[in-house]
């Protein structure tokens, strides 16, 4: 439970990005449904919208059932994590703030390829500075909104926003309309698309850390196995519910995706698109760059190991060699990311 909590901490906003943006690089590998008449109109609308900002929040549900059998527990353990942000694509700047059960306890701010981090532990390791400056990948350089894991694409030139998103609706393998419903004060409608989960689990399965298992890169974790024989699971589904405003913006996208006893269910509220957006990065007193925080919690671990093993002389035998385990074990987590939820 606490590996998985920690695996959480440790990447709640790439976790939101890379759920969407695996979703937008799935691609049906059988005959698409038929479009609604009401989705084709509202689609045209969908083509014509350029957004270079927006405001945006998100709900994350993780529901891990093989876990809470495991446990003992009739229903499955769930975790919930949300939050809101702002995205700009010119300049390239984003900010995130959520956590478990809406606790603003992650806090990210991106200022062009600049990347950083609210870590209360980072505090306590470098006597002060809580915010933890790193470098984005090249290949994450200039995104703008694909930071944020709501707009399908905002590949350069004459291209739609949503482009990417009328693709996956028109590639689906199941689409319906559910109707006219209410969304953040807006009347929009309803539909809910079935698309191919095959792309997803072969991303997944290419991220993973050996075993190869498709969930553990998603939940950085390795699912729980019970120990007595278990029916085989149902096959994996990919599921999509857009909600579409007349104008053709898509309000709300809610993703659930399901395989072997674990449901991932991301809900996004896009609510409002070209605002002004202002990302001001944290003060320079309270900001340590992240190669830095390293070598101070080498530092540290070093002298807890030194002090943990000799402790560990004074005890008999058979308790010094676990002792001495348990001490190294210990040293190799960093305690600016290790904390419990």
């Amino acid at each position: 439970m606490w590996t998985v909590a920690r695996g959480l901490r440790g990447s709640l906003i790439m976790l939101v990005v890379m759920t969407v943006a695996t979703l937008c690089d799935a691609a049906p590998a059988t005959a698409s449904a038929p479009i609604p008449a009401d989705l084709a109109a509202l689609e045209q609308q969908m083509a014509q919208l350029q957004a270079n900002s927006e405001r945006f929040s998100f709900q994350e549900e993780i529901s891990l059932g093989g876990l809470g059998g495991v446990l003992g527990q009739g229903a499955p353990f769930i975790l919930l994590i949300a939050g809101d942000g702002e995205a700009s694509d010119s300049p390239p700047q984003a900010t995130f703030a959520g956590g478990l059960f809406g606790l603003p306890e992650e806090q990210t701010r991106v200022i062009g390829n600049a990347h950083y981090s609210y870590r209360h532990q980072a505090a306590a390791v470098d006597g002060g500075r809580p915010w933890v400056r790193s470098e984005l990948p090249a290949k994450e350089e200039g995104r703008g909104l694909d930071l944020g894991g709501i707009l399908e694409s905002d590949r350069a030139g004459t291209q739609a926003t949503f482009s990417k998103l009328i693709e996956e609706l028109d590639g689906a393998l199941a689409i319906e309309e559910s109707g006219p419903v209410t969304v953040d004060e807006q009347r929009v409608i309803e539909f809910d698309a079935t698309l191919n989960p095959a792309p997803l689990l072969a991303q997944l399965a290419s991220q993973a850390k050996e075993p190869k298992h498709p969930l553990s890169s998603l939940l950085e974790t390795s699912p729980v196995s019970p120990k007595a024989p278990t029916k085989p699971s149902p096959p994996p589904t990919l599921e999509l519910e857009v909600f579409i405003a007349p104008n053709g913006l898509p309000v709300r996208l809610r993703v659930t995706f399901a395989a072997e006893g674990t449901t991932v269910a991301l809900r996004v509220d896009t609510l409002a698109i070209n605002i002004p957006v202002h990302v001001a990065p944290p003060p320079a007193a309270q900001t340590i760059d992240e190669a830095q925080l390293k070598q101070l919690e080498r530092r540290r671990a070093a002298r807890e190991l030194k002090q943990a093993l000799h402790a560990c002389r004074n005890l008999h035998s058979k308790r010094a060699h676990p002792c001495r385990a348990l001490a190294k074990i210990k040293s190799r987590v960093p305690r600016s990311e290790a904390a419990p939820l």
